[in-house]
């Protein structure tokens, strides 16, 4: 693959990524709520969304979802119910018992993980992106299998990097309500943009 072609990609890649979607939004949603080591797992989960996503646009079963309504709407009103409820969940969190950022237990850190593969992997959007954009980056003289591989793989850690670059800054802001005193105000906001993200997702269209 060329590398003039591949850091175009690259640039592309982060623009696209650092809008924010319903993705970025639960993730700094839950890092706003549990810290950057509670939304790690959430990143994980939505990373492995992620190859699964890529792996069905390479395999060609985004056609499916591109000409079918049903299926993209079925998919796009679970994944909007789905992050209205976890917003709802975070808006009625109790106090905290240990501290704003406590230790995450194995059982919360499997919800988180399993909560992120389902906010990403409900997003018929990020299918159609990637079927729209990796193959506007392929030399028809080289192997283009190689080269869609290198996209998808590249696709990933841009992902990855994006979602860190979010948590990092929502945990700065949640430092300022790094308070038992505001624990009710942490849930809602973090409640509130889950809330919103879903209603984003509603709102997409093919």
């Amino acid at each position: 693959m060329y590398l003039p072609v591949w850091l175009s990609f690259v640039g592309a890649s982060f623009v696209f990524g650092l809008i924010p979607g319903p993705s970025v939004c639960f993730t700094i949603g839950h890092a706003i709520r549990h810290g950057a080591r509670g939304t790690l797992p959430t990143i994980l989960g939505q990373l492995a969304a992620n190859c699964l996503q890529v792996v069905v646009v390479l395999f060609g079963v985004s056609r499916i979802l591109e000409q079918s309504a049903v299926f993209f709407q079925g998919l796009k009103i679970a994944g909007a119910i789905y992050l209205v409820y976890l917003g709802y969940r975070q808006w009625t969190a109790g106090r905290p018992q240990l501290g704003i950022h406590g230790r995450v237990s194995s059982a919360t850190a499997r919800k988180a993980l399993i909560d992120g593969f389902v906010v990403c992997g409900t997003n018929p959007k990020a299918i159609l992106y990637y079927a729209a954009l990796l193959p506007q980056f392929v030399v028809q003289t080289h192997d283009e299998n190689t080269q869609l591989m290198i996209m998808a793989g590249t696709s990933v850690v841009i992902a990855a990097a994006v979602l860190v670059f979010y948590t990092m800054l929502a945990d700065r802001v949640s430092h300022w309500f790094d308070s038992r005193k505001y624990w009710k105000v942490q849930n809602r906001l973090a409640g509130v943009i889950m809330i919103a993200a879903g209603v984003a997702l509603s709102a997409v269209s093919r």
